[in-house]
């Protein structure tokens, strides 16, 4: 009885293992020469973190519930933010609140 709690143990250990692994999404960047710029990967929460090819953290992506997006370098100082509109326009932001840029789907 102890043998099988411990195999159901280390199968329930590995499940889960398995389900966190494939909530993980990753790109890989490359240049115009197939060489690997960056990375980043997303993780179940939603937050993105972008490395560079050496693998050190560059910056990091979240979305609130809002949809308001929240850019940090690697120190975690906030550098932008976007928001969406309804119409699909988005508006891009510095640190200060300030625009700097929008884009539309289409």
């Amino acid at each position: 009885m102890k043998t099988v709690l411990s195999i159901i143990s280390v199968l329930i250990l590995i499940f889960s293992s398995v389900g966190m692994a494939s909530a993980q999404s990753k790109t890989t960047y490359r240049d115009a020469s197939g060489r690997t710029t960056g990375t980043s990967s997303t993780n179940s929460s939603g937050k993105t973190t972008y490395r560079d090819a050496s693998g050190r953290t560059t910056g990091s992506a979240t979305t609130n519930s809002s949809g308001k997006t929240t850019y940090r370098d690697a120190s975690g100082r906030t550098t932008g933010s976007s928001t969406t509109n309804s119409s699909g326009k988005t508006t891009y932001r510095d640190a200060s609140g300030r625009t700097t840029g929008t884009s539309t789907k289409r």
